[in-house]
């Protein structure tokens, strides 16, 4: 751990147990010492994390795999009673340890989204008034009330990918089945690939029908940022951060966008049924209700989070 990092976690370590607390649960915390505090340290913090839990599965594989050698070799378990305990072990630790690097995640990328409100650089500041260009808006990207010109942006879901996704996973599960029950071997196991294959293909049938009622998902334009179900738009006066978080792995995948905003309990509060319970979601992941994923999109996150940018002059962030 280089100086900085350690200085850090020591200033992290020494803001009084309360500010801490209410850190690690909203976000959010009155005192701007603690709120720089919290941002370096969440930025070092979400470094290292996908690290430290590689070198934590290593070692853990290769413990595990020393302890049941010895244990073999010692003759207090035979050949199925050392893949029982792998079993019994393993499940629980590594659930465990993925619980807690998500909680972990969640956490920092909260405290980013909601205390880095970049303010506008002087040097993108918008000029003074200009009677030029048609409709308010000047040739230099700036209207006359102080808001940016950027390019209206339509993310579109994508039914393919999921079905690619979720049928190839039910495909897989009756194709297993279908060759346990064709050699006789396992009956249970069959039985329980088909009923998985059964289970993914609802999912699917459930996915397809949401995606049809929230397409297109998100639009961007001059009015602000509409979500597909929401009763308003949401307008660029009110995003007060841009920021694209890198998934889990740390390598390919899903990526989320999270557009902080303020007033966001508000807004939260405005809404209704799924929409409410997918905001309130979005606001304890990531400390805003506007976020999503390009899991299944036409458009990817970052595409998104530069016409974002274009339309506030806010600066993109990753985490």
């Amino acid at each position: 751990m280089s100086e900085q990092a350690s200085e850090l976690r020591a200033r992290w370590r020494a803001l009084p147990p309360s500010t801490r607390d209410e850190l690690v649960r909203t976000g959010r915390t009155g005192d701007p010492e603690a709120q720089w505090v919290a941002v370096h340290y969440a930025r070092t913090r979400l470094g290292r994390l996908r690290r430290l839990v590689r070198v934590v599965l290593l070692v853990y594989i290769v413990v595990l795999g020393t302890a049941l050698g010895l244990l073999r070799a010692s003759g207090l378990l035979n050949g199925p009673g050392v893949s029982v305990a792998a079993a019994v072990v393993t499940l629980p630790s590594v659930l465990g340890l993925f619980a807690w690097f998500r909680g972990q995640v969640i956490v920092f990328n909260r405290v980013l989204t909601v205390n880095e409100t970049a303010p506008l650089p002087e040097a993108a500041a918008p000029p003074g008034p200009d009677a030029s260009g048609a409709a308010g808006w000047r040739a230099d990207g700036w209207r006359a009330d102080g808001t940016r010109r950027g390019e209206s942006l339509v993310v579109r879901v994508v039914p393919r990918r999921l079905i690619v996704h979720l049928g190839g996973m039910a495909l897989a599960l009756a194709a297993v089945g279908t060759m346990l029950t064709a050699f006789e071997r396992g009956f249970s196991a069959a039985v329980t690939c088909w009923v998985g294959a059964v289970v993914v293909l609802g999912l699917l049938g459930l996915g397809l029908v949401r995606m049809r009622r929230s397409n297109p998902l998100v639009t961007l334009s001059e009015e602000g940022v509409r979500v597909t179900g929401w009763r308003t738009s949401v307008p660029w006066s009110r995003i007060t951060g841009v920021r694209v978080v890198a998934p889990l792995s740390g390598r390919g995948g899903p990526r989320v966008i999270a557009l902080g905003v303020t007033a966001s309990e508000q807004l939260v509060a405005d809404l209704t049924g799924r929409y409410a319970q997918a905001a309130r979601r979005s606001m304890s992941a990531y400390g805003t209700p506007l976020s999503f994923t390009d899991r299944y999109t036409d458009t990817t996150v970052h595409e998104v989070a530069s016409a974002a940018s274009a339309w506030t002059g806010l600066p993109v962030r990753s985490s």
